[in-house]
C-alpha cells in the first residue's frame, strides 16, 4: 500500500519542486520532509494547501485515484528503462498493453505517452513524419494548474521535435526546436530533475551546432550539459559529450585542452 508521504514525494518530484519550494508558506520544509519520510501525520488543511500548489486535487493524492496513478508511473519508467537499453519493442508493447486498459492519462502523462509513441514510430517503423506527428500531439496538450512549464516531458518533446525536423532536412526549424528545448531546461526546474534523458538536448543540440560550424554555441551546449551530468552523478551519455567536447577542441587546435578530456574519455573505457 502506498503511503501519502511516499505519493506526495512522487509528485513533488514529477512538478519539479524541491522540498523549500511546495513547504513554502504551508509548513516548514522539516515538517514536509517528516511528512514525505511518514514520520508525521500531516493535517487535512496541510495536504490541501500541497495539493493546490502541486496542480492535484487532494483525491489525487489520497483517493481511489491514487493506485492507478502510482501503477502508471512504474509503466512510464519502465519505458524509460527500455529506452536507455534501445528495447523499442518492449516499449510498443507496453503502450499496447495500456491502450488495451483504457487507462485514463492526466496531461502529464499523455505527453509522455506521444513522446514513447512518436519513438516507436522513428525507431520502429522509421516514420520520421508520423514520429513528429505524435510529438506535436504532444506538444498540443495545454496545462492549466500552477505548475505550467514545470515538466521535464515538454522539454523531452521538443527536442525530439528537433531530432525529426533535423532528419526532415527541415533546419531551420530544428534549430528553433532545439533552442526552446534548452532555454526552458535553463529557465525551469531542469536541475531538480531525475529524468536522465534530459541528456539528449545537449547531445542532439550540440552536436546539431558542430555540423553547423557554431562552434561557440555548441561548446556551451556541451558544458552545461557535463555540468548537469556531473550534479547529477550521471554517466548516462557521458561519452557521447566527451567525444564531442574533444572533436570542438581539436577543430580550434586546443591540443592541451582536448588532451584533458581525451584522459577523461579513455578512464571510463
Amino acid at each position: 500500500m502506498v503511503t501519502i508521504g511516499e505519493a506526495l514525494k512522487e509528485f513533488r518530484k514529477e512538478r519539479g519542486f524541491t522540498q523549500k519550494e511546495l513547504s513554502q508558506d504551508i509548513c516548514s520544509q522539516s515538517v514536509l520532509s517528516r511528512i514525505e519520510n511518514d514520520e508525521e501525520i500531516p493535517n487535512i488543511l496541510v495536504i490541501s494547501q500541497l495539493s493546490q500548489r502541486l496542480g492535484i486535487s487532494v483525491n489525487q493524492l489520497i483517493g481511489d485515484l491514487l493506485p492507478e496513478e502510482l501503477l502508471l508511473r512504474k509503466y512510464f519508467n519502465k519505458m524509460f528503462m527500455y529506452l536507455r537499453q534501445q528495447g523499442y519493442l518492449e516499449i510498443e508493447g507496453i503502450l499496447a498493453f495500456l491502450e488495451a486498459r483504457k487507462t485514463i492519462y492526466l496531461d502529464k502523462d499523455l505527453q509522455l505517452l506521444y513522446y514513447f509513441k512518436g519513438i516507436c514510430s522513428y525507431y520502429i517503423d522509421n516514420d520520421p513524419k508520423k514520429a513528429l506527428e505524435k510529438i506535436k500531439q504532444g506538444l498540443s496538450v495545454f496545462f492549466t494548474h500552477k505548475s505550467q512549464g514545470y515538466f521535464d516531458q515538454k522539454i523531452l518533446l521538443l527536442c525530439f521535435a528537433g531530432k525529426m525536423q533535423q532528419i526532415l532536412g527541415n533546419f531551420s526549424e530544428a534549430e528553433r526546436l532545439y533552442s526552446e528545448s534548452f532555454q526552458l531546461y535553463k529557465t525551469m526546474m531542469a536541475d531538480y530533475s531525475e529524468r536522465l534523458e534530459l541528456v539528449n538536448i545537449f547531445t542532439n543540440y550540440g552536436n546539431f551546432l558542430f555540423d553547423k560550424e557554431n562552434l561557440d554555441k555548441a561548446e556551451k551546449v556541451i558544458d552545461a550539459g557535463l555540468t548537469w551530468s556531473k550534479n547529477q552523478h550521471s554517466y548516462y551519455q557521458l561519452s557521447e559529450m566527451l567525444t564531442l567536447k574533444i572533436k570542438i577542441l581539436d577543430t580550434r587546435g586546443l591540443t592541451k585542452e582536448s588532451e584533458y578530456f581525451k584522459k577523461i574519455l579513455a578512464n571510463m573505457n
